[in-house]
């Protein structure tokens, strides 16, 4: 086998996967507002930072786990609720049971009462720090309990409902797109897989892209190609709900 082929050929797929990756990242960055929360704090090392892609992706893993435990967390402030507890107070008392990037998130919420906040400005802050639409959707809730009275412990149990049926849509949403994703990957490794099946039955055919400045650009133009097919299909295939 020819070995300095493939070299050549993983080397350039190598490049053409870490531009895709950061093509995507910064993409994804220019639609965020950059908060200074703890994940961007994290980023730094030493004087410099992670580029700020790997923190916008760190801060999207952080707020999906705190989005798939809101539910249990709700139900339990609910049930303390229920009991005839204020809403600091059922905090308090299901802090240690909580998940834990909830049990993280509302602890920081009552550190701030205790710095001079509000609960609704504390809830305010878990907002910013965290700038999803379910945790936009507790927040609301609970300013809305706190400040103008309510059964704050039904209308949890209600969004802990809500919060489950829609995570089990999404995921049903995402099993019905896996080959759609799937097609995007295939579709753009094929003419990677054709190049180096040639390679290896005809390999004075595809010396040229390898050798010559034509062959070089015309490599250079199909990864490009692939690369927009791939992310153009990874968009179409991406329904937000």
């Amino acid at each position: 086998m020819p070995i300095d082929l493939v070299i050549a050929f993983g080397a350039l797929f190598l490049m053409a996967a870490l531009a895709g990756i950061a093509v995507r990242g910064l993409l994804a960055s220019s639609r965020r507002e950059r908060n200074d929360d703890v994940m961007a704090m994290a980023a730094r090392v030493g004087d410099s930072r992670m580029p700020e892609f790997i923190a916008a992706r760190m801060r999207r893993r952080r707020a999906e786990k705190v989005r798939s435990e809101l539910p249990d967390a709700l139900d339990m402030v609910s049930n303390s609720l229920s009991a005839g507890l204020t809403l600091p107070q059922a905090l308090m008392r299901n802090l240690s049971h909580f998940p834990p990037l909830v049990s993280e998130e509302f602890a920081r919420i009552l550190y701030d009462t205790r710095l001079g906040y509000s609960i609704g400005g504390a809830f305010d802050n878990f907002a910013k720090r965290l700038p999803i639409p379910d945790v936009q959707m507790v927040v609301i809730a609970s300013k809305i309990g706190v400040a103008h009275g309510g059964n704050l412990a039904d209308s949890y149990r209600m969004l802990s409902a809500l919060l489950r049926d829609n995570m089990a849509f999404e995921s049903e949403l995402k099993a019905m797109t896996t080959e759609g994703r799937m097609q995007a990957l295939v579709m753009s490794a094929l003419p990677a897989v054709m190049i180096v099946l040639l390679g290896l039955v005809k390999r004075d055919l595809v010396a040229p892209l390898f050798t010559t400045g034509l062959g070089l650009g015309a490599l250079a133009v199909l990864a490009a190609m692939q690369l927009l097919a791939y992310f153009w299909i990874r968009r179409i295939v991406d329904i937000r709900v």
